[in-house]
């Protein structure tokens, strides 16, 4: 059995799991959704200090202080830059990084030089000074609506959702990623998704049936997805 470590993508937290999480403890395998600082129930950490080298330890140190090891490591979205940068930290202790619908880092680069226009747009339309601020339904609508982020989706979303620091996006990737990049990569590809265009080459590709946020949209579907590439 597999130790899964998830990780989202901008603006949540280890509670955006919750949907897929059953799937996978149901057929014995252990699950442990990882809360970046300054988001989720750690909202009151916000900072303009943070970026995206804070939110690796953060799943450095979920990995290290639970004494995990062959980890599974699933980062959904903007998590595919600090989940990157832990795997290259940790290496040994990591199995496979699975990516879901998420940035493959460069180094050296911040991950707004590797974002789709598509999202570079959506994000800079919600940037005020250091933050990117929470989207009302409305504006995810605007976005997303029209390839296949349904209202109930959205609202469920956002519910629990907070601000989000740029700074974890304009600040360039000082780890040396090489260690990660050697590790078993697989990329899980929404079919309706805008947000991510671009797949790190040489990695396996498998496609889901789902939009952006499949954890939301298709929780049982990704679970059977990750468990079968575990």
């Amino acid at each position: 059995m597999a130790d899964f470590v998830l990780v989202a993508g901008s603006f949540l937290g280890g509670w955006a799991w919750e949907k897929v999480t059953p799937h996978l403890e149901l057929h014995g395998h252990r699950t442990f959704p990882v809360t970046l600082t300054g988001l989720g129930d750690r909202a009151h950490l916000l900072s303009p200090e943070i970026d995206v080298h804070t939110h690796a330890q953060d799943i450095v140190n979920a990995i290290t202080y639970a004494d995990l090891r062959d980890v599974v490591l699933v980062v959904h979205s903007y998590a595919g830059g600090p989940g990157t940068i832990a795997a290259a930290r940790v290496p040994d202790r990591i199995a496979k990084i699975v990516y879901v619908a998420a940035l493959n880092p460069e180094q050296s680069r911040p991950l707004w030089d590797v974002m789709s226009d598509f999202a570079r747009d959506y994000f800079e339309s919600l940037t005020d000074g250091w933050l990117m601020r929470l989207p009302g339904v409305e504006v995810v609508a605007e976005h997303f609506g029209e390839h296949g982020v349904e209202r109930d989706e959205q609202r469920w979303l956002l519910d629990r959702a907070t601000d989000h620091p740029i700074t974890t996006f304009t600040t360039p990737i000082l780890d040396d990623l090489t260690a990660a990049y050697a590790l078993p990569n697989v990329f899980v590809k929404a079919t309706d998704d805008p947000a991510i265009d671009r797949v790190r080459a040489g990695i396996p590709v498998i496609e889901l049936e789902s939009d952006h946020f499949p954890m939301a949209s298709a929780p049982e579907r990704l679970a059977t997805v990750l468990r079968e590439t575990a």
